[in-house]
C-alpha cells in the first residue's frame, strides 16, 4: 500500500484518540496511554484499541462524570449503555454497543470505581497496513496522553 493508502487508518485512528481524550477530561487529569500497536483486521485493513488508566471517582462524584460522558457519546451518535461492576471495588461501567462490538470492530467502554478508570476503544477496521503504520509508530507518535512509562512524559506540541 502507498502513504496515501494510509490515510484512511490514520484519519480513523486521529478521529478516535480524539474522541477518548476529550472523554478523558470528562473525568479528570493523570491519565496514561497503553494503547496497542496497529494490528491486522479483515482483508487488508487495520485497527487499533486504545486504552487509557486514569483516576477513580467516588461513588458521589460517579453519576455526574458518567452522565457528562454519556451526553458526549450520545452526542456522536454512540448509545451508552450502564451496568455495575462489581467485586471489591464497586462502580459503573458505560459501553456502547451493550455487548460485543459492531461489525467494524468499533467499541467503546468506560468504567470506573473509587481505586481507578478505564477507557477502552477499538477503533473500527480501516483500510491499511499495519507493519507500515508500526514501523512509523504513527499511533505512539500522535497522542497527547503519556504513554504509560514510569516517569514519562510527552510534549503535546512535539509528540516527543
Amino acid at each position: 500500500m502507498s502513504a496515501t493508502d494510509q490515510n484512511a487508518a490514520k484519519q480513523v485512528w486521529q478521529a478516535m484518540n480524539t474522541q477518548i481524550e476529550s472523554s478523558q477530561d470528562v473525568v479528570g487529569p493523570g491519565w496514561l496511554a497503553s494503547d496497542t500497536a496497529a494490528r491486522a483486521c479483515g482483508t487488508r485493513g487495520v485497527q487499533w484499541v486504545i486504552n487509557r488508566y486514569g483516576p477513580g471517582t467516588s461513588a458521589a462524584e460517579r453519576a455526574e462524570v458518567l452522565d457528562g460522558l454519556e451526553r458526549r457519546w450520545t452526542a456522536l451518535g454512540w448509545k451508552p449503555v450502564r451496568s455495575a461492576i462489581t467485586g471489591d471495588a464497586p462502580g459503573q461501567r458505560l459501553r456502547y454497543p451493550a455487548t460485543r462490538s459492531l461489525d467494524d470492530g468499533f467499541f467503546v467502554e468506560f468504567g470506573t470505581t473509587e481505586r481507578g478508570s478505564t477507557l477502552q476503544l477499538r477503533t473500527p477496521c480501516t483500510p491499511g497496513d499495519s507493519a507500515a503504520l508500526n514501523a512509523e509508530q504513527y499511533a505512539e507518535r500522535h497522542t497527547d496522553t503519556p504513554p504509560d512509562v514510569p516517569g514519562a512524559t510527552v510534549s503535546p506540541t512535539t509528540g516527543t
